[in-house]
């Protein structure tokens, strides 16, 4: 039987399957270990010890993983941002080691790419209490579980953990699994009860009526939920409605996400970001959001004819950073920009669509945040953990964006993958102006962007 995909496997952990965590840990864990140990040199290898990097690297991606921090586009994805975040706390690692000695930092740096991120490293309370609960979890585990933990930790086949132990491998898998489980949901308890004790749910306002729309077609369907086309019966007119999955009406979280998109889109009112009339309940309770229907297509759909030609992208792109510096002088950055999350309708109309994982930088709000986010659109200090998303992490991905759009596919390095179209110098010099690892040396708002991409050349 065919192993499953990386994105099914992170979608199976988000859902509380988790027996997916481990084979997430199983399948990358040896692959991770060489990278690290790829970038130490032998004085660094006597001082960090690259199990140790990886582990934390793990910790990081399965805390944030269950709130929903990423999001998976295709195979191969999921590799590349656990490489990230290792790298992360490999480099977070080397500043601590040789911070007497920067030249060496600086050469270490030096071999990698500029897609590998930085990470800052915890500080000494914050260890202190992570390795007091570690403790008191591990004690509460039982003999054979700290034992096949401990010795999977070490690097130790299943095989010969099975042999030690006397048991079948599929009994140590699940010793393993629960001893996981019961770590994580150890280490995310207190942070859970911290965040909702002192919140009381209050129920938003949802006014619409299920029994007023007539559902008509499926449009698409995605991790959180459904998209349909419907009729609303008191004026004939066709909406579209989106509700979460059945399996997702349940959870808090999930649920305060959905009903922060529909306000925001509430706020953002902009022809070029799809409208939203508000909130309903289903008969059983569930929320869904009614909005404007656009009979067309998403960009993603349409890179599958081919690239665009330049002078398409850019007239695409500049609509969306005109709608984007709109969301932005209202003080909410998209905070998932990519192709599947811009529509052309049947006249080239374009619009901005799903907000789910916004994030709100400026005013007063009661909304929460929900930072995420596509592999590959991501910023490098959002990935890296080391700053909230701000307009720079939207103008980040616009200009991947605008890439994909005339080269057909989405980079997997942002370094070389300009060679692709250097015909289009200064379109690509855009691209990487918005691209750049540090936030600062991106263009400094959507209107410089802009007044860039009016006067930029295309041949």
């Amino acid at each position: 039987m065919k192993p499953p995909e990386s994105y099914d496997l992170l979608r199976q952990y988000q859902d509380g399957n988790s027996e997916a965590a481990t084979a997430i840990f199983d399948r990358y864990v040896e692959r991770l270990l060489a990278l690290a140990r790829s970038r130490m040199g032998s004085k660094l290898k006597r001082r960090i010890d690259p199990e140790d990097v990886v582990q934390s690297a793990y910790r990081s991606f399965f805390v944030h993983a269950r709130n929903e921090t990423y999001l998976l586009e295709r195979s191969g994805d999921l590799w590349r941002l656990l490489a990230s975040i290792a790298l992360n706390k490999l480099y977070g690692q080397i500043e601590k080691q040789t911070a007497a000695k920067r030249s060496l930092a600086r050469e270490e740096r030096a071999t990698n790419s500029r897609s590998d991120l930085q990470s800052p490293d915890p500080t000494a309370a914050e260890i202190v209490a992570l390795v007091e609960q570690l403790h008191l979890v591990i004690h509460d585990l039982s003999a054979d579980e700290r034992e096949a933990l401990s010795a999977r930790l070490q690097g130790v086949s299943i095989d010969d953990i099975s042999k030690s132990l006397g048991k079948s491998e599929r009994t140590v898998r699940r010793l393993i699994a629960q001893a996981k489980k019961r770590i994580e949901e150890r280490l995310l308890t207190d942070r859970t009860v911290e965040r909702t004790a002192s919140k009381p749910v209050i129920e938003p306002h949802a006014p619409l009526q299920y029994a007023d729309y007539l559902l008509q077609q499926l449009l698409g369907a995605g991790g959180m939920g459904k998209v349909y086309r419907a009729t609303e019966k008191s004026t004939g007119n066709t909406v579209a409605i989106k509700s979460l999955h059945k399996s997702r009406q349940q959870d808090r979280r999930a649920v305060d996400q959905f009903v922060q998109e529909a306000q925001i889109l509430t706020k953002l009112r902009h022809p070029n970001i799809v409208g939203v009339q508000g909130l309903g309940r289903f008969p059983g309770g569930g929320y869904f959001l009614v909005m404007e229907y656009v009979d067309g297509v998403d960009l993603q759909s349409r890179l599958k004819e081919g690239p665009l030609i330049p002078s398409e992208a850019v007239s695409i792109v500049k609509n969306v950073a005109i709608a984007l510096q709109h969301a932005h002088e209202q003080g909410v950055v998209h905070c998932d920009l990519k192709p599947g999350n811009v529509l052309l309708d049947s006249s080239g109309h374009v619009y901005v669509t799903d907000f789910g994982f916004a994030h709100i930088i400026a005013g007063e709000s009661n909304l929460t945040c929900s930072i995420g986010g596509t592999a590959g659109y991501i910023a490098p200090e959002v990935l890296s953990l080391k700053s909230p998303p701000t307009a720079a992490s939207d103008i980040f991905a616009l200009g991947v964006l605008l890439l994909v759009l005339f080269t057909g596919e989405r980079p997997e390095d942002l370094d070389v993958a300009g060679k692709k179209c250097e015909e289009r110098e200064s379109l690509t010099n855009i691209c990487y102006r918005c691209t750049t690892e540090s936030p600062q040396n991106r263009y400094a708002s959507m209107t410089e962007l802009l007044a860039r991409l009016e006067v930029v050349q295309i041949e």
